[in-house]
């Protein structure tokens, strides 16, 4: 009678066994992965930004943030604000929030450019490339230079030479006699 139970024990592991393998056979060894979490953690934290580009005879650059976060491949910024003065203009450009990339800055949510000739243009996404000095958006954008006014759905602007290039623009200028 002991032997019979040893053997009923032996094939109920025996049979444990064999449903564990066909199991973990059966099941899709990448289905781990589905689970993984991009854990991406800010190197540095800095609250209260105020940073200033000099050169060597005077300010040419003031960048403020409420939070800055450094990540391995960006920086970003909440509540961005920056006034440059290049040449004859000074540059007014404000985000909710700003990503810095190599030599891109992407503002996001609620972005502003403003600058001394009474130009302003808002969109809900403005890339300025640092190296070339030209802003784009390829979402809609609002644009004013005094009282007139534009829409459209893309548009690039160069900085330095004061030029612009718009999509599927509606503009309404006033007319001075």
């Amino acid at each position: 009678m002991v032997e019979a139970l040893v053997v009923k024990i032996f094939y109920f592991v025996i049979a444990i066994f064999s449903m564990t393998l066909v199991f973990l056979f059966s099941s899709d060894p990448y289905f781990a992965e589905q689970f993984k979490q991009d854990l991406r953690v800010s190197n540095m934290q800095a609250n209260e930004v105020i940073d200033y580009e000099v050169n060597a005879t005077k300010v040419i650059a003031i960048y403020e943030a409420d939070e800055i976060n450094r990540y391995s491949n960006k920086d970003e910024a909440l509540k961005f604000r920056s006034t440059s003065l290049r040449s004859d203009q000074t540059h007014f450009l404000s985000s909710d929030k700003a990503i810095l990339e190599k030599n891109l800055i992407k503002f996001q949510k609620n972005a502003k450019y403003e600058n001394n000739e009474s130009m302003k243009f808002l969109s809900q996404e403005i890339i300025y490339d640092t190296k070339s000095k030209i802003l784009s958006s390829k979402v809609p954008f609002e644009m004013f230079r005094g009282a007139d006014r534009a829409i459209g759905k893309s548009v690039v602007y160069n900085t330095q030479n004061k030029q612009m290039q718009a999509k599927e623009i509606k503009a309404w200028v006033k007319h001075q006699e």
